[in-house]
Formats: structure tokens, C-alpha cells, sequence
């Protein structure tokens, strides 16, 4: 017969016969902080073994759970344990299935309403947290899915509705919204990520340009509404209503357009939306005498003006100095009637004629001088390279191209040349004059040297060897840019480290092994194999920088003769490998 004895902790011992053989250690945490607020609830089942031991044939995770908490020191080794001693004739493997067997968990409404009542009868959420051995966090996102319409949740809790639908339904706590895009959604779209955007159909996201701009202190000072999703940590919150976010953003515009106007200039244009399609002519500050300043003559701010506009960023930008092209156009006009007494104009055929000869005598002199062409090549990719927006251009047709490095970047940390080169962009940008138009004069000043400094930054800047997502490793201008970094004995241990955080928790950990092997450490690429990737990534960046290791992309290909630069099998197979396993985030 089954008997209820008292039993020492230290004297229960894991039985084979417990039929639970896989994830008897998932869950402990939180079935440690059960045992320790509310005790064992459910007595283990054991049956006498050697030594005045007891085997316990069902109930292993809770005494796991016991052991650890005896281990912390949070009860007592020899802690009294409630268990059923079984009969001799009682089947121990059958036991442990019949306890294990028929097993629900919770429903999370049913855990929605114990954790309301728990907080509302005067716990904190902290306290629930740790009798229940959950984060905050969980407590939280449990007491926001009880905030949804008793409507839904019915539905929920009849399997209408899943706990993603029900999760993206939290988003708002108004019942009625969430009644409305329930009904209103077709079927066959309500999943989580259209309930989302029906729910915040009015609404512009916390990281846009205007919200950014205007900030959600003042947006809520306002009067106006911020949603978190309390379930999805990566998504930034939405400010709901996009209206008061415009009206808020213009009216900034308008008090930084008003402070620009005090300044004397013409006109003033505020722009939430940046106008880049008007091609404006320019005037700019002049030197003052006997001064390191400059300032706009004002003249010419009697005929020009400035806009006032958010950047991509949402910073606000002023541009001043600009002349509008309806203005210009009046000058022509003008000027048109004041000459109509002239020679008539030659006809166009003939000017097109003039101008080639022109070009062709300009093109053979500009040949027969080296310093004016050294000079024509740094102002031409000066103007592209370092003016932006440059309303001047050369009459060479050279053109400066310097591709962003940083949307292709994920660290730029790890890269040291890109805050080096920076420095020394904003040093020459310092040094060369502020209108473009004064550009053609300074280089004519410079000597040889100088100008051939300047050349080089600038060539440096024009260079692009990133390889796109969709080309080959073999194409022309990564064959050349490995025979310049031949040249210029690059070393790109000197300008690349990169960190455990970083780079490498970028890779799997199938490439983090294969890595390790092909530098010798295979007993570290096994050690890695069997821990959680955060640890992988770390144990090998710790190996492979003491190596003095590179990446492939990293090294120079040697020129080959017969090598076509067609090695995409090699290419798709290390793409394989790198996207092998990159969502292992637990034990091997």
C-alpha cells in the first residue's frame, strides 16, 4: 500500500525509472521561486532503494529545484520532503507516465487574471515576479494583455484569437479600437502585423524625421498620445497622432525661420519636407577687412534668401544665400531689354560651331601644361568631393564620385581609417576657401606639392572596392583595388579591429568552428560547439586576434594569369556556411 512519509532531502536520489528523460532542467528558475514562496505543493513519489535511500520515480525537476535552493543555502540539506512511498507490487516506470501524462499548461488569460489579482490585492510587481519566478518584464506584458477588450479575450480563450493576435491588440488600451479593427480586418488578414497598423493607422513612428524633430516631450505636453510595445522591444513607439506631430514641426520651422528673417534676408522658406528638386543660384559671405570673418554683403541679401528645413535625420538645416530662379529669371528679362539696341545674336548652329573649335583649342593647350591640368583635375573632383551641393562646376568633364561608406557598414568602431580620414576631409575643407567660386583661384595659387596633396585625398575618396551583395569576387575594379593595396603594402591589421560584440557575433557559430580549425584550435572549435553563441563569439575573437587572423575580404588575392575571377561556387559555399546556424542561441 502507498504510504505519506517525511523524507530528508538528502536522502531522495534521481530514479531511472522517471520516464522524463529530455528538458528535465527547463524551468528550474521558476520552479525554484514556486518552491521557495509557496512550498512543495505536489508530494514526490519514491520507492526504497540502497543505503536507506529513497529513488524518486516521479517528481525529478522538483527535486532538482530542492537541490538548488539547498545549495544556495535558501533551506536546509536535510529539508523535510513530503513524499508517497510506493507499494512493492506498484509499477515505478508506469507512476512516473501516469504523473507526466495529461499534463495543460496554463492559459496565458487564466495567468493574466491571477497576476491582476495578485497586484490589485496589494502586491507589487516585483514581489509576483519573484514568487513566480518570472522577470518584471513578463508580470508587465501579462497585466497589458489583461487591458485588452473582455471581447477579444472571450475570443481568445475559445482559440478564435492566438497569443501574437492578442499581443499586438495590447498595443492600445482603447476597447473600442480594438472591438472596431478586429470587425473591420478581413479574415484572412489579421495577423499581428496588420492589427499593428490598423491600430496605428494615424500615427508616425517615435524614430521618424518630424518626431525626432519635435521631440516626445513636447509632442506629449501637447496633448498627444504614445504607444510602447511592451512585447516587441526592437520596434520603436508610435506617436499616434501624425497631425499633431506636422503641426508641432512647422511650427518649430517657423520660429527658427522667423529668428533667420530678423537677419535681413529677402525671403525665408520653411520646408518639413526637403525641396531638392529647385535649383537655386547662390551668393556667399565675403571676407571683412581687417578681420578673420565673413559676412554676406547686404546687397545681395536684399535679393536672396534662405530655407529652413529638416534634414533626413530630422536636424534642423538652414541654407542661406540663395537666389530663387523666378528672381533670376526677372534679371534676364531686365538685362534683355537693356541690350536690345546690341548686334544681333549669332544663331545657334554657329555658336555650337564656335564653341567646338573653342573646346578643341582649350583641350590641346590644357594638354601641353602640366601645372594648369593638375590644377583643373584638383578643382574639378574638389568641387564634386567636398561642395556637396555645388552650384559651380568646371568646364572639364571629369567626374568625382566617393561612395558612403557607412550604409555598408554595421561597426564603424571596429574600422579605424574612417574617423582618420574624416579628420583630414575636415581639415582640407577648413583650409580651402568657403565659396566654390573662389576655388579655381586658390588652386591656381598653390604649388606643385600642395596640389598633388590635395589630388591624393581627393583620389583617395573617389576609391569604391566594396563588393555588393550580387557581384562576383573577380570583377575588374576589385581585381585593381587588390593590386593597389599591393602598391600601397596594405596592412589591414592596422586599420581594422574588430569585437567580440560586433564582427563576430555577426557570424554562426559553424563559421566561428571552421575559423578556429583552420588556425589549429580545433579543441577550442569544439569547447565553442557546446556552449551558448554571446560565449562563442567572445572565446573566438579572444583565439583568432592573438593569431594575427583576417578574413578573406580582408586579404590581398594574389594576380593570377588564368584566374577569371569566377569563383562564385566558392563564394555561394562560404555564404552557406556563414548563414548556417546563425539563430543557434542555446546548447549544441
Amino acid at each position: 500500500m502507498t504510504t505519506l512519509q517525511s523524507i530528508p532531502l538528502n536522502r531522495l536520489v534521481q530514479s531511472k525509472s522517471n520516464v522524463r528523460k529530455t528538458g528535465r532542467s527547463n524551468g528550474i528558475g521558476e520552479l525554484m521561486a514556486l518552491i521557495a514562496a509557496h512550498g512543495l505543493r505536489q508530494n514526490l513519489n519514491v520507492k526504497p532503494t540502497s543505503g536507506n535511500r529513497f529513488e524518486v520515480v516521479a517528481g525529478s525537476r522538483r527535486l532538482e529545484a530542492l537541490r538548488r535552493l539547498a545549495k544556495e543555502g535558501r533551506i536546509a540539506a536535510q529539508e523535510p520532503v513530503n513524499c508517497l512511498v510506493l507499494a512493492d507490487g506498484d509499477n515505478p516506470q508506469e507512476i512516473s507516465l501516469v504523473e507526466n501524462a495529461g499534463r495543460e499548461a496554463m492559459h496565458p488569460d487564466d495567468q493574466c487574471v491571477a497576476f491582476q489579482a495578485l497586484i490589485e490585492g496589494g502586491k507589487s510587481i516585483d514581489d509576483v515576479a519573484a514568487r513566480f519566478g518570472v522577470t518584471p518584464a513578463v508580470v508587465r506584458q501579462r497585466l497589458k494583455l489583461a487591458c485588452v477588450s473582455p471581447v477579444l479575450r472571450k475570443l481568445f480563450r475559445k482559440g478564435d484569437l492566438d497569443l501574437a493576435q492578442m499581443m499586438a491588440f495590447a498595443l492600445v488600451d482603447d476597447h473600442v479600437t480594438q472591438e472596431a479593427v478586429w470587425h473591420d480586418l478581413p479574415d484572412w488578414d489579421r495577423d499581428p502585423a496588420a492589427i499593428k497598423r490598423s491600430l496605428t493607422a494615424g500615427g508616425i513612428q517615435a524614430d521618424s524625421r518630424l518626431a525626432r524633430f519635435v521631440g516626445i516631450e513636447a509632442y506629449e505636453a501637447a496633448g498627444g498620445v504614445v504607444v510602447h510595445d511592451l512585447f516587441d522591444a526592437d520596434q520603436p513607439a508610435v506617436l499616434t497622432d501624425a497631425a499633431l506631430v506636422e503641426r508641432l514641426a512647422i511650427q518649430k520651422l517657423e520660429e527658427a525661420a522667423c529668428y533667420v528673417k530678423g537677419e535681413g534676408w529677402q525671403w525665408v522658406a520653411t520646408e518639413p519636407k526637403p525641396d531638392y528638386a529647385t535649383a537655386y543660384q547662390r551668393v556667399y559671405p565675403r571676407h571683412v577687412e581687417g578681420s578673420d570673418n565673413t559676412a554676406y554683403d547686404p546687397a545681395e541679401m536684399d535679393r536672396a534668401g534662405a530655407r529652413v528645413f529638416l534634414d533626413y535625420q530630422g536636424v534642423l538645416t538652414i541654407e542661406r544665400g540663395l537666389i530663387d530662379p523666378a528672381s533670376v529669371k526677372k534679371e534676364q528679362r531686365a538685362k534683355a531689354k537693356i541690350g536690345a539696341g546690341a548686334d544681333p545674336a549669332f544663331a545657334a548652329t554657329m555658336i555650337e560651331d564656335l564653341t567646338a573649335h573653342r573646346t578643341a583649342a582649350l583641350r590641346l593647350e590644357l594638354a601641353h601644361n602640366p601645372a594648369a591640368a593638375l590644377a583643373a583635375t584638383v578643382h574639378v573632383l574638389a568641387l564634386d568631393l567636398l561642395y556637396g551641393r555645388a552650384y559651380d562646376r568646371s568646364c572639364l568633364e571629369l567626374s568625382g564620385r566617393s561612395e558612403y561608406l557607412e550604409r555598408h557598414v554595421a561597426d564603424l568602431s571596429e574600422g579605424s581609417a574612417h574617423g582618420v580620414l574624416a579628420v583630414e576631409v575636415a581639415a582640407w575643407q577648413e583650409t580651402l576657401p568657403t565659396n566654390p567660386a573662389d576655388l579655381w583661384d586658390w588652386c591656381a595659387a598653390q604649388d606643385r606639392d600642395r596640389l598633388l596633396d590635395l589630388l591624393a585625398l581627393l583620389a583617395g575618396l573617389s576609391v569604391s572596392a566594396i563588393r555588393g551583395k550580387q557581384e562576383r569576387s573577380g570583377t575588374p575594379h576589385l581585381r585593381h583595388a587588390d593590386r593597389l593595396a599591393e602598391a600601397l603594402s596594405l596592412d589591414m591589421h592596422a586599420h581594422w579591429q574588430p569585437s567580440p560584440d560586433g564582427f563576430f557575433s555577426r557570424l554562426s557559430k559553424g563559421m566561428m568552428t571552421h575559423m578556429l580549425n583552420g588556425v589549429g584550435e580545433g579543441q577550442q572549435a569544439a569547447v565553442i560547439a557546446k556552449v551558448k553563441k554571446t560565449e562563442a563569439a567572445h572565446r573566438t575573437a579572444s583565439v583568432l586576434m592573438t593569431k594575427g587572423w583576417l578574413p578573406d575580404p580582408l586579404l590581398v588575392t594574389p594576380l593570377d594569369d588564368d584566374d577569371h575571377g569566377d569563383d562564385d561556387d566558392a563564394d555561394h559555399a562560404s555564404a552557406g556556411a556563414a548563414a548556417g546556424d546563425d539563430d543557434d542561441d542555446g546548447e549544441a
